[in-house]
């Protein structure tokens, strides 16, 4: 999710508001599907609103449970879409429940659409002004012959993703000696015990701070792949 744009939160400060719109990407490809773009108005031409030259077609979708969120766990909102014509009971049936099918929200204010939504033009048009959030179906919680309900939940918490992505060590290294993320490229230095050599074939990092800080300096930035502010391992 990205932050507010300098506009959009003088947008937000001002007593008379431009018209907010809800736009919805629902990704279906990994099933082989298609993108259906919805939204719940129309423009000023009475047409599918046009954003970013992609067309958002008029249906009957709702959504709630958005919130910003920095302690607990995260929340799980819910879209609500029409059933007319069984479309999503097609898609139930079709792609697995859509678990998985990728939910793309995104936030605009009316004045910054795309010109062809107005009959004159829109000078003020601005394809960067939006505030996009992204989700994936967890499961869908209700059908019937009316509507669906598909709970949402954020990416790292469906595909097993750990945060921080490495396992917490207080004061071991995590990094190949001489790879990525510890970048050391000069000459031989110490043992795995912290015993200098000027041996290649001896030189090998004890994985500890000692030894990080022997071969970059006790003062300068060190690419330490360990977490010293831990007390535990």
């Amino acid at each position: 999710m990205r932050e507010l744009t300098p506009e959009q939160n003088k947008a937000i400060t001002q007593l008379e508001q431009d018209v907010l719109l809800e736009l919805f990407d629902i990704d279906f490809t990994k099933f082989g599907g298609d993108v259906y773009h919805f939204c719940n108005q129309t423009n000023e031409l009475g047409q599918p609103i046009v954003w970013q030259g992609v067309t958002y077609l008029p249906y009957p979708i709702s959504a709630d449970g958005f919130e910003l969120k920095n302690t607990g766990a995260s929340n799980r909102p819910n879209i609500t879409l029409s059933n007319l014509y069984g479309l999503v009971t097609a898609v139930v049936e079709d792609y697995q429940g859509g678990v998985g099918a990728v939910v793309t929200r995104r936030q605009v204010y009316a004045q910054h659409l795309d010109a062809a939504n107005f009959a004159k033009g829109n000078p003020n048009a601005d394809p960067n002004q939006q505030l996009v959030s992204r989700y994936v179906i967890e499961r869908y919680s209700s059908l019937n012959s009316q509507s669906a309900t598909f709970e949402l939940a954020v990416p790292s918490e469906t595909d097993g993703v750990m945060l921080p992505r490495r396992i917490i060590v207080a004061n071991t290294c995590g990094w190949t000696y001489r790879g990525d993320g510890c970048g050391y490229t000069g000459h031989a230095v110490a043992d795995e015990f912290d015993q200098p050599t000027d041996d290649p074939e001896k030189d090998k990092c004890s994985k500890c701070l000692q030894g990080c800080r022997a071969r970059f300096g006790r003062k300068a930035v060190l690419p330490f792949g360990g977490f010293v502010g831990v007390d535990k391992l």
